[in-house]
């Protein structure tokens, strides 16, 4: 399967603009996303999916479980399912969620 950027449908919100290259209607096993920040993500976690992000450039911080750790480019960083976590920063990052992202999932801790 070959997903493309310029596919992909955009979302963001103040400090971050996303484009996800796929759903789980697409591919329920996995799916993929590029996101530009500039701020924060702000704090949540998920109760379906891990979650794994590639810091393609920049750099800032993910805040997992209360823990601070500084990233920068070509660090991955993996998120376990029902984690609490934040990120912020300068970065462009790529994510792939496994099994596929599913919105309903997600709890907003903030």
């Amino acid at each position: 399967m070959k997903f493309k950027l310029e596919d992909a449908h955009k979302f963001g919100w103040k400090g971050l603009d996303g484009w996800a290259y796929n759903s789980k209607d697409d591919f329920a096993s996995a799916s993929a996303a590029y996101f530009e920040v500039d701020g924060s993500h702000g704090k949540c976690k998920t109760h379906s999916s891990d979650r794994v992000y590639l810091v393609l450039e920049g750099e800032g911080e993910f805040i997992i479980n209360d823990k601070v750790i500084e990233v920068e480019q070509s660090d991955v960083i993996i998120v376990p399912k029902n984690t609490p976590y934040d990120y912020s920063g300068k970065m462009k990052l790529f994510l792939v969620h496994t099994p596929a992202y599913m919105p309903e999932d997600d709890v907003k801790l903030e």
